[in-house]
């Protein structure tokens, strides 16, 4: 009695050369970044926190940004000038709530209640940023052009301004990120700056940005 030796067609190798690629293949990393800055350090001659809530004398409104990159996946700029989405580098939240948050913290660091006085028990002021452009470009830098003003409770806007920062983000995606944070940073503080002239009684001025080479 003979037997007889089969032996797997093209469909059956390519299907078990595909499956043994599959299982070698490293699973890609999705990598997820934030625009909130580094929470302050405390050292053994600064003063703890406040147990209970306090209240603060501003409020950052919700921030609008353009539709091409609100969206969970990062849209880059490319050096011929075409777009790419990276589905594989996201931030951590809507970009919108991201700058929000982050604005939001970059003030509480900066203008610790201490600074600013006796807090109201509702914010005298608000803060509204409206973005413009939010570009990134991979190891070249990123750009941030946003208008923003502040308004008082009462609803009369006491400053109207326009910003535009860069920032140099030689490197990676994780160094574009963190140029993304500087551009963010460097807005907070001089939303800051304008929060403490307006407590002071002083009348503000736009100062004009410098992108930051």
């Amino acid at each position: 009695m003979s037997s007889r030796h089969t032996h797997p067609g093209p469909a059956m190798a390519l299907a078990a050369a595909c499956a043994l690629l599959a299982g070698c293949a490293a699973p890609v990393v999705t990598r997820f970044h934030t625009l909130m800055p580094a929470p302050t350090a405390l050292t053994a001659d600064a003063p703890l926190p406040s147990a209970g809530p306090v209240a603060e004398i501003w409020e950052v409104l919700p921030v609008s940004v353009p539709v091409q990159v609100d969206q969970p996946p990062w849209v880059v700029r490319l050096p011929d000038d075409s777009l790419a989405v990276l589905e594989h580098e996201r931030w951590i939240a809507p970009l919108a709530d991201e700058l929000r948050a982050a604005l939001a913290e970059q003030l509480r660091q900066t203008l610790p209640p201490a600074a600013m006085g006796v807090a109201a028990a509702a914010p005298r002021w608000r803060v509204a940023v409206d973005v413009l452009r939010f570009e990134s470009l991979p190891g070249r830098l990123a750009r941030l052009d946003a208008q923003w003003l502040l308004r008082s409770s009462q609803g009369s806007t006491a400053l109207r301004c326009q910003a535009s920062l860069s920032q140099a983000a030689p490197g990676g995606y994780t160094a574009l990120a963190a140029a993304h944070r500087a551009a963010v940073a460097q807005l907070g503080l001089t939303i800051a700056a304008a929060l403490v002239a307006l407590e002071r009684g002083d009348s503000p001025t736009c100062l004009r940005s410098q992108p930051a080479n």
